[in-house]
């Protein structure tokens, strides 16, 4: 036994302790690929079970000659998170594959589990496909690629991750891991993370899993069933959100505000052009007969700005800061807004067959800034 144990080095500098365990993980490593070739066949058919049993052992084995004492090395699996406690601050997840890769589905991303102590994680992967079987042995945090949602947000481990020179999930997140899992919103900071990389990549996605707060910090109430929104008592309030969120819809690209109604509002609607542009033409403005008509829409999101301008003013809409965080830095939200739905207007084709280009002489702005002096009639 050395003369300092890994606790006693601990007290004196932390990071030298630190080195330790990643050398007491590295020699782990390499004696379970030792023992993988040579005994391939009782790794290939190892149980995970079994495979966390034979890790305290090995790692009983190693600490003899390091500053790790084998008697504080124990097998917490099914109690705790990590699998392998070593010496109260250290620990070992176990995983594994029966595949040829080194991917697999991990542990929750809520750690509702961990060792309350424990402050330094070593992931210990076996890819059991392979000829023969292989282990890694990484730090718990540069393995993680991305969450998937099976029962809860789990991490997808990639071993291979540093490697390649990709980025983790924390990475992604710009936070260190140790910052997220302290975080008290956890699952709310990975939604909105995916919510926003599908809109800035432009994919018609939308996270499906539950867990929403309110920037006012209310208790959620999760509605347990889907319902249809033809059915709604508050569809005129969630066309108004629409349009706030999702712009595209004047022009008839819903497919976003559907996704979001599913995920958001549990409500599933049948045909989003109905509620929005369906039922004619806007044929006259304040009693005059116009020459050129121009699509419902322009009514709907009209008759949408009483609301509308009620969610900008009230600055504290969850979707909004979800969706579109910059309206919270600028100095005039809605005028903002006002500018990208004035555009979208002008893009609109129009005349009966949606063939004539709107004309330029109409004054949308007008309309927006003054929306009850103009009354618009599709008769």
């Amino acid at each position: 036994m050395l003369e300092e144990n890994i606790i006693q080095i601990r007290k004196r500098d932390i990071d030298e302790a630190n080195k330790a365990f990643a050398d007491f993980m590295l020699e782990t490593e390499t004696r379970f690929n030792e023992e993988s070739k040579a005994s391939p066949d009782l790794f290939r058919k190892i149980s995970p079970s079994d495979l966390e049993k034979h890790t305290e052992k090995v790692l009983k084995e190693i600490a003899c000659h390091t500053p790790f004492r084998p008697e504080e090395i124990k097998l917490v699996s099914g109690h705790s998170f990590p699998d392998v406690m070593a010496e109260k601050y250290y620990g070992v997840e176990v995983k594994s594959t029966k595949e040829n890769h080194w991917t697999s589905t991990g542990s929750s991303i809520v750690e509702s589990t961990r060792d309350r102590f424990v402050e330094n994680i070593y992931m210990l992967f076996g890819k059991l496909g392979g000829n023969p079987p292989e282990f890694k042995c990484r730090p718990y945090e540069d393995c993680l690629s991305n969450v998937a949602v099976t029962h809860s947000p789990r991490y997808l481990i990639d071993m291979e991750l540093k490697d390649k020179k990709q980025k983790t999930i924390f990475d992604k997140m710009q936070v260190s891991y140790d910052d997220f899992r302290q975080d008290i919103n956890k699952i709310e900071k990975i939604r909105i993370y995916y919510v926003r990389e599908a809109v800035k990549s432009g994919k018609e996605e939308m996270p499906w899993w539950v867990g929403r707060q309110s920037l006012s910090d209310k208790e959620d109430v999760i509605t347990p069933a889907i319902s249809l929104f033809r059915n709604s008592m508050d569809k005129e309030r969630y066309i108004a959100e629409a349009f706030v969120l999702f712009p595209e819809v004047i022009n008839g690209m819903y497919a976003n505000a559907a996704l979001w109604l599913c995920t958001h509002k549990y409500l599933l609607c049948l045909n989003m052009r109905d509620e929005f542009s369906a039922g004619g033409q806007i044929k006259r403005i304040n009693g005059e007969l116009l020459d050129v008509t121009i699509p419902r829409v322009v009514k709907t999101v009209m008759d949408s700005l009483p609301i509308i301008k009620n969610i900008f003013k009230s600055n504290d809409h969850i979707d909004l800061y979800e969706f579109h965080p910059e309206y919270f830095v600028c100095s005039n939200p809605y005028e903002k807004w006002l500018d990208v739905i004035e555009k979208r207007i002008r893009n609109l084709r129009c005349g009966k067959n949606r063939n004539i280009p709107f004309p330029n002489y109409y004054n949308v702005r007008e309309w927006l800034e003054h929306p009850t002096k103009f009354e618009m009639s599709l008769k």
